[in-house]
């Protein structure tokens, strides 16, 4: 045989009650792999049972450990009736399948029930025998590395890149066979858990073999998706790109830890004409393949570059920026008639193109409105749903110096001979104007002056104004220029002859903009921020509201949408408060429409915290950086000041004084009046005489270790460290030393209670929780200490408020990692003392 899988359960702990009559259980353990099934003893009367089986094992092909997860499943012994289900356990055996990895899985891993999430833990050894196997008409792909991270791996280089790889599987919905009419919930969601399961790892061994026929060894980028086709089955996808990694071998070859543009500063100053060449027009001025505003770079003033830049890839770190960057998204709602069919196809492929033209057109505007000329990490989503269609446009927006200055915007058109028409028209103007004037001072955008004669080539004669047109708006009526910028550039115009144009206007001045201390992007550094900190705070926000479907109009959609985007970064900035100065990296937002009328938002990101003061100073030592770091209270930064983490306690003259506890349970749905409530305080506050200290375990699904109880030691009775999360590529302030495979999870909850669970928010923020909780599990038990690249790929709620049920779906991913400390991060200063015991621990402690 090829292989040999052997399982051994240790212990338990924490489980639930199942015996009402002793308040205890009589707990045992199934292991099941393939068809093979064992069982532990009974551990009678116990809620921490001590089991210390044998080893279990199974003999096993080896294409049979990359597509069957084990599955341990915990049941409490009835002797006079059937055996009740504690929950279960599942665990991917394909990180021990290949030679860099893993010798063993071993840890505390979460009990899931999908009735009633995690009920207590259980202790597990798993360890793999691989026998070589020279058949080449094998059907396993063991050896191929698996990466969520679309760049290559921070110790790996690419020595060939193959090429695009894809694969899909398609099997039966297990919701929707004619046996799910007769078994409990229970069995269902569990048969779908464990068919998805199955498919995923068909699925990943598949895109393995394709590698190995294209001779490759690795897989970077991987993304997998499934879909719920109903009655005609379920779809998992999967896309990635084929490469030959080698792995160095020298410490010193590893790349930085952080992406960041202050690790090359200096070498980037001696090299500044290579700054600019990704900005650079590769065609020729006369056949160009698209229209386009060209002018000599303002950066090597050789080559031509255009006026406005859109692209997908994350800001190059030898880019040349001015100020900072920050999020901008485009959002629209379209409605559309129900249809069958072709029908259906007809009137989506009708809506498609004017929604494309309008969120460009959106972006367009808000990138000017910012005083910006660039997009960087542009993602673009459209949302079909049966009777409304929704696109939400995101990217990062930044001052490229090799880029013309931007126009202004100049509000123009058909204009009736009515005076308060055109003095309303005239004050929207000045308000367009100061908006511009306050972006470019809060993104401290303030380029040089460059004239013409400096350039050294004389810049193309003006062309006729920018303008963005509707399609009703055009118009041979001339109106006044109005240069609103420095330099020689045309405003950007916008011709107001309808509603929806004006509309349009009022939509680009209701965007607020974040709070003081807190900046944000969808790429994975902020540009302009070269000071990051080693505190990071992933977290995972689910907004889900329900339409009127009483005179619903396209306004009214567009209305509901943008206010539901906006106050959830609200409620982001009013959660991560206490981290300012902080940005918001990597910023994910997924729009789905489950059901009529029902509108689900999911946002994934991370907040870094940075230190404002160092942002010039980058010729100080780390030592000097880590104390000044220490020793410095960024309060007037502070909308909503806290009492901080125990790193700047010493510097608040003002004792800490116990505020009311809030409770988060409904957080979403009060999160604005809580802020206006915090508003009227804010002066009180912002004085000293008022600090709040707030318990946010309660809160949420976000902890990762900085959410805690300020109060109490960081470190008091923490045995396991806390693995961190990221969505990005790198854990700032860190270099990582290990890929320990691929983390690939399925999870399903159900309730029948969502009323009693704190209705829709409760529930969703509980279950991420759970998955959370889960994820990290799993990476210690490889002995990893971080998860980098997660992204949540499916998260699908579905409601029936009429019988108070709910049911939502989970797909997360992400690259099990070990990562090191950088030495200058670690220095402790002597008057904090618990920040010993902190590092200790790894920052962090676990609660179960």
């Amino acid at each position: 045989m090829p292989g040999k899988l052997k399982v051994k359960i240790v212990a338990g702990r924490h489980l639930p009650v199942m015996d009402r009559a002793s308040d205890l259980t009589d707990a045992f353990v199934e292991v099941k792999f393939g068809n093979t099934t064992f069982k532990t003893d009974v551990y009678l009367k116990s809620l921490n049972p001590q089991w210390n089986s044998e080893w279990f094992k199974f003999e096993v092909d080896d294409e049979d450990l990359q597509d069957e997860p084990l599955q341990i499943t915990v049941l409490d012994h009835d002797t006079y009736s059937a055996n009740d289900a504690i929950g279960k356990v599942y665990i991917d055996i394909d990180p021990l399948l290949y030679s860099e990895a893993a010798t063993v899985i071993s840890g505390w891993f979460p009990i899931y029930d999908t009735i009633h999430g995690i009920r207590g833990e259980i202790n597990v050894v798993v360890k793999v025998d691989l026998f070589n196997d020279l058949n080449r008409f094998r059907q396993s792909s063991c050896g191929v590395k698996f990466f969520c991270t679309t760049s290559i791996p921070k110790c790996y280089r690419a020595v060939i890149i193959h090429g695009f790889v894809e694969e899909l599987v398609v099997n039966e919905d297990p919701e929707y066979q004619w046996i799910d009419r007769i078994r409990t919930p229970r069995a269902s969601n569990e048969a779908r858990q464990r068919l998805i399961s199955l498919m995923s790892g068909e699925l990943q061994r598949k895109i393995g073999l394709k590698v190995l026929e294209m001779r490759g060894n690795a897989v970077v980028g991987y993304l997998q998706c499934f879909d719920l086709e109903g009655e005609s089955g379920l779809v998992v996808r999967a896309i990635g790109t084929a490469c030959t990694l080698d792995k160095l071998s020298s410490p010193a070859a590893f790349l930085p830890a952080c992406n960041s543009p202050s690790k090359e500063m200096k070498e980037l100053e001696e090299n500044l004409s290579t700054r600019c060449g990704f900005c650079h027009i590769p065609y020729d001025e006369l056949n160009m393949p698209f229209p386009a505003h060209l002018t000599y770079c303002y950066n090597c003033r050789k080559q031509k570059v255009p006026d406005v830049l859109f692209t997908t890839i994350d800001l190059p770190t030898d880019a040349t920026v001015i100020g900072k960057g920050c999020l901008i998204q485009a959002r629209l709602c379209r409605l559309k008639k129900k249809a069958q069919a072709e029908a259906n196809a007809t009137a989506i492929s009708n809506l498609l193109p004017f929604m494309e033209y309008e969120v460009h057109t959106q972006l367009m505007n808000k990138l000017k409105l910012k005083g910006m000329n660039a997009l960087f990490g542009l993602r673009i989503q459209i949302t079909v749903g049966e009777n409304m269609l929704m696109g939400l446009a995101s990217a990062t927006g930044v001052y490229l110096a090799a880029l013309p200055t931007p126009g202004g915007i100049q509000i123009a058109g058909k204009t009736p001979n009515d005076g308060s028409y055109e003095q309303h028209i005239s004050h929207m103007q000045k308000k367009i104007n100061d908006t511009i004037a306050k972006n470019k001072e809060l993104y401290e955008i303030n380029p040089p002056e460059i004239s013409e004669e400096i350039i050294g080539s004389p810049i193309p004669e003006p062309r006729q104004r920018s303008r963005l047109l509707r399609s009703q708006s055009e118009s041979s009526d001339e109106v006044t220029e109005l240069d609103l910028s420095h330099g020689k550039k045309d405003a950007f115009v916008l011709e107001i002859d309808d509603t929806d144009a004006m509309e349009d206007v009022h939509s680009l001045l209701t965007d607020v903009p974040p709070p003081s201390g807190f900046y944000s992007c969808n790429t994975e550094i902020m540009p302009g921020i070269n000071n990051w900190t080693s505190e990071i705070q992933m977290f995972t926000s689910v907004r889900v509201i329900r339409l009127s479907s009483l005179n619903l109009t396209n306004q009214a959609l567009n209305k509901n949408f943008n206010d539901l985007c906006e106050n959830l970064l609200k409620s982001l900035y009013f959660k991560l408060r206490s981290m300012i100065p902080c940005c918001l990296c990597h910023v994910n937002f997924t729009v789905s429409l489950p059901e009529d009328e029902l509108i689900q938002v999911t946002v994934t990101a991370v907040a870094i915290t940075f230190d404002k003061n160092q942002a010039l100073q980058t010729t100080k030592t780390p030592v000097e950086k880590s104390l000044q770091r220490a020793s410095t209270d960024n309060e007037e930064l502070l909308q909503f000041p806290l009492e901080l983490c125990s790193d700047s306690l010493h510097s608040h003259p003002f004792p800490p004084v116990k505020a009311t506890s809030v409770d988060y349970s409904s957080f979403a749905d009060r999160c604005s009046s809580w802020i206006e409530l915090i508003k009227l305080k804010a002066q009180t506050i912002r004085r000293g005489s008022i600090k709040t200290t707030v318990t946010v375990e309660k809160a949420s699904p976000v902890g990762d270790g900085n959410f805690r109880n300020r109060s109490a030691p960081p470190c008091a009775n923490s045995t396991v460290g806390v693995v961190k999360m990221t969505p990005l590529s790198f854990i700032p302030g860190a270099k990582i030393t290990k890929y320990l495979g691929i983390i690939n999870m399925f999870f399903i909850r159900e309730t029948t209670s969502l009323r009693e669970e704190g209705g829709v928010s409760g529930f969703l923020h509980a279950f991420i929780a759970e998955v959370f909780a889960m994820v990290r599990a799993h990476v210690a038990a490889l002995g990893g200490n971080a998860v980098v690249s997660y992204i949540m790929k499916q998260c699908v709620f579905m409601e029936n408020p009429n019988k108070n049920q709910a049911q939502c779906l989970i797909n997360v991913s992400g690259d099990a990692v070990v990562f090191v400390r950088e030495s200058d991060l670690e220095v402790v200063s002597s008057q904090q003392p618990t920040t010993n015991c902190q590092s200790s621990c790894t920052e962090g402690e676990v609660t179960t």
